[in-house]
Protein backbone atom coordinates (compact mmCIF):
# COMPACT_ATOMS: atom_id res chain seq x y z
CA UNK A 1 0.00 0.00 0.00
CA UNK A 2 1.60 3.47 -0.96
CA UNK A 3 2.18 5.89 2.25
CA UNK A 4 0.80 9.20 2.81
CA UNK A 5 2.49 11.60 1.60
CA UNK A 6 2.60 14.79 3.25
CA UNK A 7 2.56 16.76 0.27
CA UNK A 8 1.13 17.45 -3.00
CA UNK A 9 4.92 17.92 -3.93
CA UNK A 10 5.68 14.41 -2.38
CA UNK A 11 2.56 12.99 -4.30
CA UNK A 12 3.50 14.37 -7.37
CA UNK A 13 6.84 12.69 -7.17
CA UNK A 14 5.87 9.69 -6.32
CA UNK A 15 3.60 9.31 -9.27
CA UNK A 16 6.74 10.48 -11.81
CA UNK A 17 8.66 7.79 -10.19
CA UNK A 18 6.43 5.21 -10.74
CA UNK A 19 5.08 6.49 -13.73
CA UNK A 20 8.27 6.53 -15.20
CA UNK A 21 9.22 3.05 -13.99
CA UNK A 22 5.77 1.51 -15.18
CA UNK A 23 6.08 3.31 -18.71
CA UNK A 24 9.20 1.67 -19.19
CA UNK A 25 7.82 -1.77 -18.50
CA UNK A 26 5.35 -0.88 -20.81
CA UNK A 27 7.53 0.05 -23.23
CA UNK A 28 10.05 -3.06 -23.35
CA UNK A 29 7.32 -5.21 -23.06
CA UNK A 30 5.67 -3.37 -26.19
CA UNK A 31 9.05 -4.38 -27.77
CA UNK A 32 9.41 -8.20 -26.66
CA UNK A 33 5.57 -8.76 -27.73
CA UNK A 34 6.69 -7.14 -31.22
CA UNK A 35 9.68 -9.68 -31.26
CA UNK A 36 6.98 -12.37 -30.36
CA UNK A 37 4.61 -10.97 -32.98
CA UNK A 38 7.51 -10.79 -35.81
CA UNK A 39 8.99 -14.87 -34.88
CA UNK A 40 5.16 -15.70 -35.02
CA UNK A 41 4.71 -14.22 -38.73
CA UNK A 42 8.19 -16.05 -39.44
CA UNK A 43 7.27 -19.41 -37.77
CA UNK A 44 3.60 -19.27 -40.37
CA UNK A 45 6.30 -18.32 -43.31
CA UNK A 46 8.07 -21.26 -42.77
CA UNK A 47 5.27 -23.58 -42.25
CA UNK A 48 3.68 -22.63 -45.65
CA UNK A 49 7.05 -22.95 -46.97
CA UNK A 50 7.42 -26.36 -45.16
CA UNK A 51 10.33 -25.91 -43.83
CA UNK A 52 12.22 -28.38 -41.81
CA UNK A 53 10.50 -28.59 -38.03
CA UNK A 54 13.78 -28.02 -36.58
CA UNK A 55 13.33 -24.75 -38.18
CA UNK A 56 9.91 -24.57 -36.35
CA UNK A 57 11.01 -25.51 -33.17
CA UNK A 58 13.67 -22.68 -33.20
CA UNK A 59 11.38 -20.51 -33.68
CA UNK A 60 9.19 -21.45 -31.26
CA UNK A 61 12.08 -21.15 -28.71
CA UNK A 62 12.83 -17.99 -29.43
CA UNK A 63 9.24 -16.90 -28.91
CA UNK A 64 8.93 -18.92 -25.64
CA UNK A 65 12.16 -16.69 -24.69
CA UNK A 66 10.77 -13.82 -25.01
CA UNK A 67 7.40 -14.77 -23.37
CA UNK A 68 9.32 -15.98 -20.22
CA UNK A 69 11.26 -12.36 -20.32
CA UNK A 70 7.92 -10.64 -20.34
CA UNK A 71 7.06 -13.36 -17.32
CA UNK A 72 9.96 -12.23 -15.35
CA UNK A 73 9.56 -8.09 -15.65
CA UNK A 74 5.54 -8.68 -14.12
CA UNK A 75 7.31 -10.16 -11.50
CA UNK A 76 9.60 -7.91 -10.37
CA UNK A 77 7.74 -4.62 -11.44
CA UNK A 78 4.28 -6.06 -9.55
CA UNK A 79 5.03 -3.48 -6.51
CA UNK A 80 4.98 -0.57 -8.56
CA UNK A 81 1.63 -2.13 -9.98
CA UNK A 82 0.15 -2.59 -7.04
CA UNK A 83 1.55 0.83 -5.56
CA UNK A 84 -0.29 2.62 -8.97
CA UNK A 85 -2.90 0.91 -8.32
CA UNK A 86 -3.52 1.89 -4.62
CA UNK A 87 -3.31 5.60 -5.48
CA UNK A 88 -4.48 5.65 -8.24
CA UNK A 89 -7.54 8.04 -7.33
CA UNK A 90 -4.55 10.73 -6.92
CA UNK A 91 -2.52 10.62 -9.63
CA UNK A 92 -2.41 12.73 -12.44
CA UNK A 93 -5.26 12.79 -14.96
CA UNK A 94 -2.36 13.10 -17.55
CA UNK A 95 -0.43 10.34 -15.81
CA UNK A 96 -3.19 8.36 -16.28
CA UNK A 97 -3.62 8.63 -18.85
CA UNK A 98 -0.02 7.88 -20.51
CA UNK A 99 -0.42 4.71 -18.51
CA UNK A 100 -3.48 3.73 -20.16
CA UNK A 101 -2.22 4.51 -23.85
CA UNK A 102 0.92 2.55 -23.00
CA UNK A 103 -0.92 -0.51 -21.73
CA UNK A 104 -3.30 0.09 -24.85
CA UNK A 105 -0.21 -0.24 -27.24
CA UNK A 106 1.27 -3.87 -25.38
CA UNK A 107 -2.84 -4.96 -25.54
CA UNK A 108 -2.73 -4.56 -29.54
CA UNK A 109 0.30 -5.87 -30.06
CA UNK A 110 -1.27 -9.21 -28.36
CA UNK A 111 -4.56 -8.63 -30.00
CA UNK A 112 -2.28 -8.66 -33.52
CA UNK A 113 -0.13 -12.16 -31.49
CA UNK A 114 -3.27 -13.92 -31.18
CA UNK A 115 -4.50 -13.26 -34.67
CA UNK A 116 -1.02 -14.36 -36.17
CA UNK A 117 -1.44 -17.43 -33.97
CA UNK A 118 -4.85 -18.19 -35.42
CA UNK A 119 -3.16 -18.18 -38.65
CA UNK A 120 -0.04 -20.32 -37.89
CA UNK A 121 -2.91 -23.15 -36.38
CA UNK A 122 -4.76 -22.87 -39.99
CA UNK A 123 -1.92 -23.13 -41.53
CA UNK A 124 -0.41 -25.76 -39.73
CA UNK A 125 -3.63 -27.88 -39.95
CA UNK A 126 -3.94 -27.54 -44.18
CA UNK A 127 -0.38 -28.45 -43.91
CA UNK A 128 -1.24 -31.75 -41.59
CA UNK A 129 -4.10 -32.46 -44.47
Amino acid sequence: MAPLLSTSAEAAAQERRLLDRLLGLYAEQERLYAEVLDLSRRQRDLVRQGAPLSEVRAVLEQKKARLETIGRLDLTEAAYKDQWRAGRRGWSVGGRTRLHGALEAVGQVIEDILACEQENDRELLQQSR
